[in-house]
């Protein structure tokens, strides 16, 4: 049986433990955001509950591309980022080539070159939330025949080994073509040239990734599944990329375990403001054997004086 003073402070603890579930799931205490000190932390895991480290406290490694792959997909990926950063240009320059002067000397800023550059530069990173590198996440690599083959889901999935392999190819032609990727696209909407002309363009004059047939596909290569992403789980992983891309961290927790924490906090200890039975009980029983040392202290104070 605990004595009455170590009651006292399990009571007490539970209920700053109940407290800092109440702050938690009310978002007073950084909320699902997990701005939290460690020691509610610590109350936290005793409960059983466990959030999700966020930003630059989530030291989880990405998964690594698989590079046997890569030598199948280069062109098709190419082929693919020209497709949509021709698309993306010709919106970004349209108004500069359609634009005629109206007055002799005059001047209107337009978006240009280095507009299409910036978005090249973003094009392969698949972690950044609603960026240019967006559509990677959205792609499945597929066995077809004696090929491997590039199928687009209508939405995003978790980015593990397929989707990174394709981030590495991505990098790879972006690498390779430089300036000039940008430079051919800036060209290519001026002068109106279809799709085909400049993906050859970009991936074999520049890139050279399209300048042979890809090799027959390894009948022994492992398809990985696409998992697409449900919205909470987008959700949470945007979040997690806007943090460790500010540089900040947390840890995030599931309000249905804060709630669930709380219910099972509430069933042992009763209620915060002390109405539960189990709280109350345990009160009485600390406060009553308090009473009974203090009286003990009392009684044998004179003793301990008359000799």
């Amino acid at each position: 049986r605990q004595s009455p003073v170590n009651m006292r402070l399990s009571t007490t603890r539970a209920i700053a433990m109940a407290f800092t579930l109440a702050l938690v799931g009310c978002g007073l205490v950084g909320g699902q955001m997990g701005g939290i000190s460690e020691d509610e932390e610590e109350m936290l895991q005793e409960m059983g509950i466990t959030g999700q480290p966020m930003g630059r406290k989530n030291q989880q490694p990405k998964f690594p591309p698989v590079k046997s792959d890569l030598k199948y997909i280069r062109c098709s990926v190419c082929r693919k980022q020209v497709e949509l950063a021709y698309t993306h240009a010709q919106q970004v320059l349209a108004k500069r080539f359609k634009h005629q002067s109206k007055r002799k000397n005059e001047v209107t800023e337009f978006d240009g070159e280095a507009a299409v550059q910036d978005y090249i530069e973003k094009f392969c990173n698949a972690d950044k939330p609603d960026s240019p590198g967006a559509w990677i996440k959205k792609q499945d690599l597929v066995n077809d025949g004696d090929k491997l083959v590039l199928f687009e889901h209508p939405n995003e999935g978790h980015c593990e080994y397929e989707c990174r392999t394709v981030e590495r190819a991505c990098e790879e032609v972006v690498d390779a073509a430089d300036i000039e990727f940008s430079e051919i696209l800036y060209q290519a909407v001026r002068d109106d040239l279809p799709l085909e002309k400049v993906q050859r363009q970009v991936c074999n004059r520049v890139a050279k990734v399209c300048k042979k047939a890809p090799p027959k596909l390894d009948p022994k290569r492992v398809d990985y599944d696409f998992r697409e992403m449900t919205a909470e789980e987008k959700q949470m992983a945007d979040m997690m990329a806007n943090l460790k891309d500010s540089g900040m961290g947390g840890t995030m927790y599931r309000r249905e375990d804060l709630m669930d924490g709380m219910a099972k906090m509430e069933e042992k200890f009763g209620s915060l403001m002390g109405t539960g039975e189990g709280n109350s009980e345990e009160a009485e029983e600390a406060e009553a054997g308090e009473d009974e040392g203090t009286e003990a202290d009392e009684v044998e104070a004179p003793a301990r004086d008359e000799l």
